[in-house]
């Protein structure tokens, strides 16, 4: 890596070159249309209703939608306030110029761009999204919104019939999109542990992931683990934090929380101040890692000698810094298809219920080592995990 080149500048240069070239074959790309909806698909209202709830005639309904200055005040008032009783707003779709489009999967990120810019999983999941939706004739309609926005993004591209159906990321504890999309009548599959019924899931097998990882640091030695956490307020972080500390409390390993500050003068020796007496680190995204990785030894830190870093998620990311981020690797391409897959059940008025896709592999890299001398002396974690640890991890040579 270039000396005068940090690794977030390089995160940020790779993840731009990919979220073009993914715009290109998205958006630039033109697939057949996939037919009409079937008679038990979600129904949206029409303009005739909308026309018969406001009490006036349809042309009119069309007049205050199309700007048009020949309806008084007050009717226009009615009828707008009938369309948003009813989710209705103008099928835009409908006046392409090259008649039958294909449908639209919605993705609404509730993210700054800055931060959407440095985590390559979402790059992972667009990319992974487009050949599952190129093979059914479908695009991807992405956004990126405040919080505050969210509600309204989906209630337009619904009620607009931009999109057919909706990919929910990040989902939040307690997350109002889940009640909004199944008010709306409209298809939608989130990615995570399954939270509400009526909304099917994509989740990965991760039960073991947590014991592979601690079953590999055990093994060299660490006997107190710390996991890195930057979203404290998605459902999944929870989750990772109660099976993170079943997994250490099996072998043996004393584990610890803390959160990474983005907004500390300096986030890693920051950091790096609050570890105590944890030898090892598992971050949950690769972007942090590698900004860890490079920057430690700067404040007094070496990597792996006195501390071991994993990665949660693994990506080009983990190969850009030295040593080279170990990591486990989600089957984020296997989720984009099998949700691809729920939601065009979905769109056709079949059921679908939650699936769950293949578990994450442990990549052994060189952000891992034998734990400092102090903490190896200390008692072994538990030695009963061994087998369990080897079949799920892969080994990576330098220059491999």
């Amino acid at each position: 890596m270039p000396r005068n080149v940090s690794a977030e500048e390089l995160v940020k240069r790779y993840t731009m070159r990919l979220a073009v070239n993914v715009y290109r074959f998205t958006l630039e790309g033109q697939p057949p249309s996939l037919g009409a909806v079937t008679e038990t698909s979600p129904k949206r209202a029409t303009i005739a209703a909308v026309a018969r709830r406001a009490g006036v005639s349809p042309s009119a309904v069309s007049h205050v939608f199309n700007g048009r200055p020949n309806v008084s005040a007050a009717t226009a008032e009615r009828i707008r306030q009938a369309a948003d009783e009813l989710n209705w707003r103008p099928n835009y779709a409908s006046r392409k110029v090259s008649g039958g489009g294909g449908r639209s999967l919605g993705l609404v990120i509730a993210r700054a761009s800055d931060t959407f810019g440095r985590d390559p999983f979402f790059m992972r999941l667009i990319a992974g999204l487009t050949e599952p939706l190129a093979d059914i004739g479908w695009s991807l309609s992405l956004t990126l919104v405040q919080a505050d926005e969210e509600e309204r993004v989906y209630r337009q591209w619904w009620g607009e019939q931009r999109v057919d159906a909706f990919l929910l990321v990040d989902v939040r504890t307690d997350d109002p999109r889940l009640a909004l999309v199944e008010q709306l009548g409209a298809p939608a599959v989130l990615l995570g542990a399954p939270i509400d019924d009526g909304v099917p899931a994509v989740t990965v097998q991760d039960d073991t992931a947590f014991a592979t990882v601690l079953g590999h640091l055990g093994e060299l030695g660490h006997v107190s683990v710390a996991r890195v956490a930057d979203a404290p307020g998605l459902a999944h972080t929870r989750a990772r934090d109660q099976r993170f500390s079943r997994a250490a409390a099996e072998q043996g390993i004393n584990a610890s929380f803390v959160a990474w500050d983005p907004t500390a003068d300096d986030p890693v020796a920051e950091l790096l101040g609050r570890l105590g007496a944890a030898t090892a680190i598992v971050v949950d995204n690769e972007s942090i890692a590698a900004e860890i990785v490079a920057h430690a030894p700067e404040v007094g830190v070496e990597v792996p000698e006195q501390l071991s870093v994993v990665a949660w998620e693994d990506s080009w990311v983990s190969t850009l810094v030295r040593p080279r981020l170990t990591a486990l690797d989600a089957p984020v391409e296997e989720s984009a298809r099998t949700a691809v897959a729920l939601l065009e059940r979905l769109v056709r008025g079949e059921d679908a219920g939650s699936r769950t896709v293949s578990g994450r592999r442990l990549v052994v890299r060189d952000s891992t080592g034998p734990a400092p001398a102090p903490a190896r002396s200390a008692s072994a974690p538990k030695a009963a995990r061994t087998s369990r640890t080897r079949s799920s991890q892969t080994h990576e040579e330098e220059g491999s």
